[in-house]
């Protein structure tokens, strides 16, 4: 079967579910009573205290990282511009081994910009994770403490429209940012 074909099937067997989900009669009680919100955790991550941090983290590693990428860059340059101040003094064998040195120090360069990209996207999805780790935590307090009956992350659902009385986001942010000040005991964070 090919991978298209795959996808299809995917999706008519998730619109069957939601049709059935449609059909089903809900309790007229629950669904009136039922306590839903969402956050914008593009937002969360972006305007927390934690967010804040660590985008000046990756920041200053991206910073660091340009640095040396520019500073090798000028030494490639650099050889280069000897190699042609020097081609009409060498010989063509000196001229030759001098040539594929600087290949072999493009080479390297070009290893070393790509290892740096490889790193700050680790960076990145390190901080990330931990990140998220987090957040899972604080919006269960969020959600037992407001006694929320569901939570939605308004970009991983797909909610087409919700109205703003339903965003929790600020409030998730303003848990967030005193989780991290004040982190729980290790007894408590595994709760």
């Amino acid at each position: 079967m090919k991978n298209h074909d795959v996808k299809m099937i995917r999706v008519m067997v998730f619109v069957l579910l939601v049709l059935f989900a449609l059909a089903a009669p809900l309790p007229v009680a629950a669904a009136e009573g039922a306590k839903i919100a969402f956050i914008d955790l593009q937002k969360v991550m972006a305007m927390s205290e934690a967010g804040k941090q660590a985008r000046e983290t990756l920041e200053g590693k991206r910073g660091e990282l340009a640095q040396e990428i520019k500073g090798k860059e000028m030494e490639l340059n650099r050889a280069k511009e000897e190699i042609e101040r020097q081609a009409m003094m060498l010989s063509e064998a000196a001229r030759a081994e001098k040539e594929a040195e600087y290949q072999k120090q493009v080479r390297d360069f070009k290893l070393f910009v790509s290892d740096s990209e490889q790193e700050l996207k680790n960076t990145y999805k390190e901080l990330t994770k931990s990140m998220l780790k987090d957040l899972e935590k604080v919006v269960l307090k969020v959600g037992n403490d407001g006694k929320f009956d569901m939570i939605l992350g308004k970009q991983e659902s797909s909610i087409f429209f919700a109205s703003e009385r339903l965003d929790i986001t600020g409030k998730v942010i303003d848990a967030y940012n005193a989780w991290v000040k004040n982190p729980p005991k290790n007894d408590e964070k595994a709760k």
